[in-house]
């Protein structure tokens, strides 16, 4: 699913000149060496605008993800500039629009939205979308291993992963571990020293991140399903009330059904039998199997957070449960404080 770096870099080039084309300016690329004789170096690319009779040059950074950090970054690394600058990005958060805004960059967020700023240029304008291609190749993150090893990373920023210390933690082969690392290292997902790439690893492990719910006519009570011991493996609670309890910006937690998680499929066929069958939509709550055994998993030392008597799922689950919701789900994300070095 990942696209190269070289088709990224040119792919943000065309969704840039086609969403600057769409506000009547044309573009064209200027060559490297000229690049560097203008002044822009280490930059992705320079573009040529011409408005009316006037034209001017635009320095171009290109990323997957547009995440306060990223913005924060550029605008230290280049400062606050007299020179046109430009983000494009598949996604450029509300924290990283308002820190580009403030430095006076101009930004492309690929879903949609132009933001221009140049000397006596002002341009805010609603763009076709520009969604990358994808390329051919397997994904960096594949099976119930490669998601596992991933939702650990992301659960332990600035951690790597010790192939023979937390083989038993993972439930893994230390020969599985060590090939899925140096695959998402292959993907640039993981740095040199093996530790998750934020929010790389986690929008790709979003993009799998798959659980099948299945609808209960009635709402399970934990009572009897979870049990008195803190560390057993045990249901948890997902979905909108989760992440209210965890500072989600959700405008309102209406009392719509409940979201569970449970260890294994024989508890789903239970669940079945005990509070009934529903169809999609018209039940009082939900069960899955979570893609990796370690959301229903606990450690020593864990805070659990409680929420009407039910575990939490953690919060790294829960997000990418929002996650799966393309528009209303990513919208929290992006304005989630407690994802900042995880998802932003």
């Amino acid at each position: 699913r990942r696209t190269q770096r070289n088709d990224l870099l040119a792919e943000g080039v065309d969704a840039a000149s086609a969403a600057l084309a769409a506000a009547g300016i044309t573009t064209s690329v200027v060559r490297q060496e000229r690049d560097l004789a203008r002044g822009f170096p280490e930059v992705d690319a320079v573009l040529e605008l011409t408005i009316d009779d006037r034209s001017f040059l635009m320095a171009l950074e290109v990323k997957a993800y547009g995440t306060g950090a990223t913005a924060s970054s550029l605008v230290d690394r280049f400062g606050q500039s007299d020179e046109p600058r430009m983000l494009v990005a598949d996604k450029i958060t509300a924290e990283a629009r308002t820190i580009l805004t403030d430095a006076g960059w101009s930004w492309l967020d690929r879903r949609g939205w132009l933001h221009l700023r140049a000397p006596g240029v002002r341009v805010d304008l609603e763009v076709a979308p520009a969604e990358r291609a994808i390329s051919s190749s397997a994904p960096a993150i594949s099976g119930r291993s490669g998601i596992t090893i991933a939702f650990w990373l992301c659960q332990h920023p600035g951690r790597s992963l010790s192939p023979n210390r937390h083989a038993s933690t993972l439930r893994l082969a230390p020969s599985t571990i060590s090939t899925t690392v140096r695959r998402f290292a292959d993907a640039g997902l993981v740095d040199e020293t093996g530790a998750g790439i934020s929010p790389e690893l986690f929008w790709e492990l979003a993009a799998v991140w798959r659980a099948d719910r299945t609808w209960l006519a009635r709402a399970p009570h934990p009572k009897g399903l979870v049990p008195a011991d803190p560390l057993a493996p045990s249901w948890r609670l997902t979905g909108t009330a989760a992440a209210a309890a965890y500072g989600a910006p959700v405008a309102s937690v209406s009392k719509g059904p409940l979201d569970l998680y449970v260890t294994g499929p024989v508890e789903i066929s239970i669940a079945t039998r005990r509070f009934g069958a529903a169809a999609f939509g018209a039940g009082e709550a939900t069960v899955a199997v979570p893609p990796t055994f370690l959301v229903n998993e606990r450690s020593q030392g864990d805070t659990v957070l409680m929420v009407e008597h039910w575990p939490a799922a953690p919060l790294l689950a829960v997000a990418l449960d929002l996650a799966q919701d393309q528009s209303r789900g990513r919208e929290i994300l992006s304005d989630w404080k407690e994802g900042r070095g995880i998802w932003r």
